[in-house]
């Protein structure tokens, strides 16, 4: 299994990559959206982990992992990837915003453990692959 992290906090990136290698996962990860598109593509992930305020290069603070969602889920080629929102954004609206861009699950950062992701993940991927 294959999976993308888009993310930009290393000491989080370090925590779960160990973790889904540990479980024999490929773990791929960038914070770039423009590349984090392209490797969707390309790599073909089982499913991707997506933060939503990304920074932009100039570092300037955005809410890019909306517009990555919206291009994977409108490009035929990566529209049925799972996604699963992986955010510290968490209000009623972040959620909905969210599914009607086409994430499959939402997972508030801050209150979960990697054991629980990974669950998550796989349960994601077990109903996407039905």
């Amino acid at each position: 299994m294959k999976i993308l992290f888009i993310d930009e906090e290393k000491p989080l990136v370090d925590i779960y990559s160990d973790f889904f290698v540990k479980k024999g996962w490929e773990f791929i990860t960038t914070f770039n959206v423009k590349k984090a598109l392209e490797m969707s593509e390309l790599e073909k992930p089982d499913a991707v982990l997506l933060d939503i305020v990304i920074p932009m290069p100039d570092n300037v603070i955005a809410e890019q992992g909306y517009d990555y969602l919206r291009q994977v889920k409108s490009n035929s080629k990566t529209k049925d990837i799972p996604i699963i929102v992986f955010s510290n954004l968490d209000t009623p609206q972040d959620r909905q915003k969210c599914r009607d861009l086409g994430a499959s699950a939402f997972i508030f950062k801050r209150d979960c453990s990697p054991k629980e992701v990974f669950d998550t993940v796989n349960e994601v991927i077990k109903r996407s692959k039905k």
